[in-house]
């Protein structure tokens, strides 16, 4: 058996966690988040029964690799740009392709976090009225409210009655009735809500008119940058204080919404679409299971670099087992909740309104900043209450993962370069201030577009084949028999029966991932590369107000699918030239390197083999 002082680790300065809660809590900070709020209704509602291959899917997918990923930083106490390299210089590119993912996800991410202080700001200013209501000067002639046509009602003291271009009609008008349907023919009704939304965005029709920058954007996507930078200065000690409330407190107001949703009149028209109801013919589609493959990697941040990055602080001997474990259940139980109390919300605002439910579902945006504020908007007693609740949760949730998020990329350079540890608050100040300027593209009036463009394909097939690779490269090329002992001198050996099969080293997470995971990721990366190829056409709106993306658009978005992947390719050729100055053969890109902790180990396992080669070969020369 290895000795624990034959683990020799390359990282010297390098912090740790203030105690395990801490990690937990901020790792369930970062994989739990926006996905599981406005991504996983919307995609439980179009797939019938989701559920159902979702928690398979994390079972055997989502677990597996999520303790993957944090038991290989916590191993070699290094973030992923140079963990994978110190395994074999070949495949060094996965963990800056991870670094580079996480980036790019992280520069769009920020933005949805900068929408939320806007509307954080109206709620807390006593303007969240503008949410339901079609009298604020930015409402348009097409602004229309059930909730305004009560108004009128009331007003005038008329059923019927209705509200048009900013006046209370009588239903007997028959001039206004005429001018309000052929307005509505040329585009259709728009919700206070949404017209809210295109407020906050000061949105372009079009991609082309590129409009100039929001300054309240410019302002809230600077604020929310500037509390990312301040905390990555400080490090993990302080993202580990910080993870005790945004660890905490979103489950907290899940719970309430929760709770408040399911007591609303028209709740179950909602639950009986998520759960209830559910159409179990759709387990046989392969798209269904696609859809749930990919949501849980999402969810869970695998194949973005960021739980290797937060799980090299951890101590060498952490059951991360137990951890992946944890963060796996939370991400699951959140996704549930919350997609509880989003349709027992929205049945209720389709009971409100007298519509099919199908109406009311939106997902993304859509969800979050119109459909959610407009069915609060609705709510009996204090709905401005609920709504600063949701766009809080929103809030913690958006700048946990975003911690994440972000410190990949500071930890990838660090540990790549490591005189930059002596300049760590200036170089989270460049990456951070780098990310600010490209987001700005965000903050013009075409912004929406281009976070459209982002969310739709900065992390699709590309993570998965990230995901594969790293499996394929622990898993098959290093060798399983050598990373199961890895795992023994950290977390000990299997004590029984139970830990032998089902434990951190068990004949179960051997059989995920050198068989069951890598078929899995196969099979889901074929089926979002053909999506991504066959979905030639993007759109925005629906409606009359459908806009359809130009062809550079959906260039620009391949770019952006293929970008991080770059480093894979001239990740090789720089250690090639790298190893041919230093008079190293080329061979060398698919050994083993002295940095890995346990390369003392895998040597003697070498020389060994060797001697017991040469011992057998030199006892058949005798015996011939």
């Amino acid at each position: 058996m290895t000795q624990i002082h034959d683990i020799k680790h390359a990282q010297t300065e390098r912090n740790e966690w203030g105690s395990s809660w801490q990690f937990l809590l901020t790792c369930i900070g970062y994989a739990v988040g926006l996905g599981n709020i406005w991504r996983f209704p919307a995609l439980a509602y179009e797939h019938g029964a989701f559920l159902i291959p979702y928690l398979i899917c994390s079972l055997l997918i989502g677990f597996p690799l999520l303790y993957l990923e944090m038991s290989i930083g916590q191993f070699c106490k290094a973030g992923p740009a140079v963990a994978y390299g110190w395994i074999r210089p070949a495949f060094q590119g996965i963990g800056w392709s991870m670094a580079m993912l996480s980036l790019l996800i992280g520069i769009y991410y920020n933005v949805i976090v900068a929408w939320t202080l806007i509307y954080l700001w109206t709620i807390i200013t006593g303007n969240s009225n503008q949410f339901s209501s079609c009298t604020n000067q930015f409402n348009t002639i097409y602004c229309s409210s059930s909730l305004e046509d009560l108004r009128c009602a009331n007003e005038l003291k008329a059923s019927g009655a209705f509200y048009f271009n900013r006046t209370c009609n009588f239903g007997n008008d028959t001039i206004a009735k005429t001018l309000k349907d052929k307005t509505f023919s040329i585009l259709s009704a728009v919700s206070p809500a949404e017209e809210f939304f295109e407020y906050v965005l000061e949105k372009t029709p079009t991609l082309s008119e590129f409009g100039g920058l929001s300054l309240k954007m410019v302002i809230s996507l600077g604020l929310a940058w500037l509390f990312t930078t301040l905390v990555l200065v400080k490090g993990v000690e302080v993202m580990g204080k910080i993870a005790w409330f945004t660890g905490t407190t979103p489950y907290i107001i899940i719970i309430i919404l929760f709770i408040r949703g399911i007591t609303l009149d028209g709740a179950k028209v909602g639950l009986d679409y998520y759960l209830l109801k559910p159409n179990l013919s759709v387990i046989w589609l392969a798209e269904t299971w696609r859809a749930a493959a990919t949501q849980v990697c999402y969810s869970l941040a695998i194949g973005m670099g960021g739980l290797i990055s937060l799980a090299s602080f951890n101590d060498f001997h952490q059951n991360c087992f137990k951890d992946a474990f944890l963060i796996t259940l939370a991400d699951a139980s959140t996704s549930v909740l919350g997609g509880t109390a989003v349709f027992s919300t929205l049945g209720f605002m389709s009971n409100q309104l007298n519509i099919s439910i199908d109406a009311v579902v939106q997902s993304g945006t859509g969800l979050a900043f119109i459909a959610y504020p407009e069915a609060m908007s609705r709510m009996p007693g204090w709905p401005w209450l609920w709504q600063f609740l949701f766009f809080l949760m929103i809030l913690i949730l958006g700048i946990a993962s975003h911690f994440g998020l972000a410190e990949v990329m500071c930890t990838a350079l660090y540990d790549q370069f490591p005189f930059l540890r002596k300049h760590k608050s200036l170089l989270v100040i460049f990456v951070c201030l780098s990310c600010y300027i490209c987001g700005l593209v965000m903050c013009t009036r075409a912004g929406i577009f281009y976070f459209n463009l982002f969310d739709d394909y900065t992390a699709s097939f590309s993570m998965m084949l990230l995901v594969l690779l790293e499996l394929v490269l622990v898993a098959h090329i290093y060798g399983l028999s050598n990373y199961v002992i890895d795992l023994q001198i950290m977390m000990g050996p299997a004590k029984n029966w139970l830990t032998r099969i089902y434990g951190p080293t068990g004949i179960c997470i051997q059989i995920i991932w050198r068989f069951i995971a890598p078929l899995l990721i196969i099979v889901v990366f074929i089926f979002a590369l053909i999506s991504q190829i066959k979905t030639n056409k993007r759109t925005y709106g629906k409606d009359k107000r459908l806009y359809i993306f130009p062809e550079w658009a959906i260039v620009f978005g391949w770019i952006l699918s293929m970008i991080s992947l770059i480093f894979i390719p001239s990740l090789i050729i720089i250690n090639l030239i790298k190893f041919r100055r230093k008079g190293k053969d080329w061979k060398e890109l698919f050994q083993l390197q002295t940095k890995w902790p346990s390369y003392k180990r895998n040597l003697n396992i070498k020389q060994n083999k060797s001697v017991k080669e040469n011992i057998q070969g030199g006892e058949m020369i005798t015996q011939m």
